[in-house]
């Protein structure tokens, strides 16, 4: 019996824990791991707060939805995995090429070949520019933005030339082509909300066949000389008018002048003919006499007077013009 007793303490014993850690520490540990929880979760919470730069906007996707979109600024969002932020740029100009490859572009054909309204082949290399406008609409509406708004306005085109005749393409309609392929291929971007705005549309070139293109370019030699000449005869006309302008001024003055000249002329030959017929009439015999002289000095020093001597200067001269005295 004392045996199987001593047995069993020895099995009591052995089966005895051993004391545990004390309150202090255990309540100190407690502490040590809810600091770091709650630093881990402030940490996490952090990361949501994100900042979009003034040529930017945000589009925020709470489980996969668009949820917002936001401008320029500091914002916060839910941390992931329940919001995402996309940033864009929408300030940024992009291009894509129509016929030709843009550098860093997907490759395209070389050249777009399109069939005008009077069936001549020509080939159209064009550039269009655009920009971001709504950017949830351009993240997640459509895919690849440079092909779509190539593809679209390389249909545009191809609509728009085969209506019009190759001379009006080559020369005059490049500027109604460029604007209606600008604006029917916002109208169709608009209708698929892709989120884009068309800035410029821009026709880089255009070629045909060599020997039609020699005969455009003859035509526009012919066009160019014609508009030469025009300008010359505008020209030679600006300058030959006002030159006859001025002689026929110069004219009608100097016949002006000379008509005055003469009037005044004639009103003092009137006056002094009257003048002279009141002394006449006061004495006829002095006023003829002087009227004689007068007129003699005026007429003699333009006659040459010749004396001859006759008989030896023994008979004298009369040297009187006129008639003899009785």
């Amino acid at each position: 019996m004392a045996l199987q007793t001593e047995t069993h303490e020895l099995e009591a014993g052995a089966v005895t824990p051993p004391p545990g850690p004390s309150p202090w520490l255990a309540g100190h540990r407690r502490a040590w791991t809810g600091g770091l929880v709650a630093l881990a979760l402030a940490g996490y919470v952090l990361t949501g707060i994100f900042t979009v730069a003034a040529d930017e906007q945000a589009v925020i996707r709470r489980f996969g939805r668009v949820a917002a979109r936001l401008g320029p600024g500091i914002h916060y969002r839910l941390p992931w995995p329940i919001d995402r932020v996309d940033v864009v740029k929408t300030t940024s100009v992009m291009k894509t090429g129509v016929g030709f490859d843009l550098p860093g572009g997907d490759a395209r054909m070389a050249g777009v070949e399109i069939l005008t309204g009077d069936t001549n082949i020509i080939s159209v290399a064009m550039t269009l520019q655009y920009v971001i406008r709504n950017p949830a609409a351009f993240l997640f509406d459509i895919e690849k933005p440079p092909a779509l708004v190539g593809s679209l306005a390389e249909s545009v085109l191809s609509e728009t030339v085969l209506g019009m005749p190759v001379d009006e393409v080559l020369t005059t309609g490049r500027l109604a082509i460029q604007e209606r392929v600008k604006t029917r291929t916002q109208a169709i971007l608009d209708r698929y909300d892709s989120g884009i705005q068309i800035t410029s549309a821009n026709m880089m070139g255009i070629t045909l066949d060599g020997s039609v293109a020699q005969a455009f370019q003859d035509v526009a030699n012919a066009g160019a000389d014609r508009e030469n000449k025009i300008n010359q005869g505008r020209s030679y006309a600006n300058d030959l008018l006002p030159k006859a302008r001025g002689e026929a001024r110069s004219m009608v003055l100097a016949a002006q002048s000379y008509k005055e000249q003469r009037v005044a002329e004639a009103i003092g030959n009137t006056t002094r003919f009257l003048e002279l017929l009141a002394e006449y009439n006061k004495a006829p015999d002095v006023t003829r006499t002087r009227l004689y002289l007068e007129a003699m000095e005026k007429i003699l020093p333009k006659v040459k007077k010749y004396v001859i001597d006759s008989e030896h200067g023994q008979k004298p001269i009369n040297l009187r013009l006129g008639p003899t005295p009785p």
